[in-house]
């Protein structure tokens, strides 16, 4: 009788013990992603700031996304990717910006417009923002695996967003729903960028050994996908 009293106490210490475990590898995969959340925002306060402390963020996902999600490493990965790709994003980040006011002025014009040349105005509009927002999607995580760099960025980046268009579309839609979860519930946001960016490495890394040998030869990879 005493034997299997003390069998039950034992399994049901093994169940405490598992449930602790399993509780604090939750809180510290939410302190993990609220931590560089945090980072993420005090270095994107500063208007050219916010490229490189996103290319930032997306180096330190890269590496969970190899060893695993861990706090230790996130000061130190996310601040010296954020010194290396300051100079070298800061000519994209205004690129980016000049593209997205482009846009936003050409947004507010198509009002003025009427009847059928609106419909047309409309449809160019949407297609070249679709084209820009895949472009920038596949560029992200190319900022952070490859050493490309100007113009070549933007080329690989579109050839890629095209190669690769159902997987950078399903990013897109994920971003999409991120954005309105944001818009109805702000407090998502705490952690809701890092984690987006999470995913969508996860899912570059995968989708991006579909894309043809040679063209990742002229990537420039930093690692192997194959």
């Amino acid at each position: 009788m005493l034997t299997q009293y003390s069998k039950i106490i034992e399994e049901m210490g093994d169940e405490m013990n598992q449930t602790e475990t399993m509780l604090f590898r939750i809180l510290h995969v939410f302190a993990s992603f609220l931590a560089l959340q945090l980072l993420w925002f005090f270095f994107s306060l500063g208007i050219v700031t916010v490229i490189p402390a996103t290319v930032a963020m997306y180096a330190v996902v890269l590496e969970w996304s190899k060893h695993g999600i861990d706090i230790t490493g996130v000061w130190k990965t996310f601040y010296q990717a954020f010194k290396l790709n300051f100079r070298n994003t800061l000519f994209l980040g205004i690129n980016v910006g000049v593209l997205a006011i482009i846009f936003n002025l050409n947004a507010s014009i198509l009002p003025t417009f009427n009847g059928f040349l609106h419909f047309v105005m409309q449809v160019i509009w949407l297609f070249a923002a679709s084209i820009f927002i895949l472009t920038l999607i596949a560029m992200l995580p190319l900022i952070v695996t490859s050493h490309l760099k100007g113009l070549k960025l933007w080329k690989h980046a579109w050839i890629a967003s095209i190669t690769i268009l159902p997987d950078i579309l399903l990013i897109g839609g994920i971003g999409a729903i991120f954005v309105i979860v944001g818009l109805y519930f702000p407090m998502a946001i705490i952690a809701g960028v890092s984690l987006f960016a999470f995913i969508h490495i996860n899912i570059w890394q995968k989708a991006v050994k579909k894309l043809p040998q040679d063209f990742l030869d002229q990537c420039l990879l930093k690692y192997r996908y194959r």
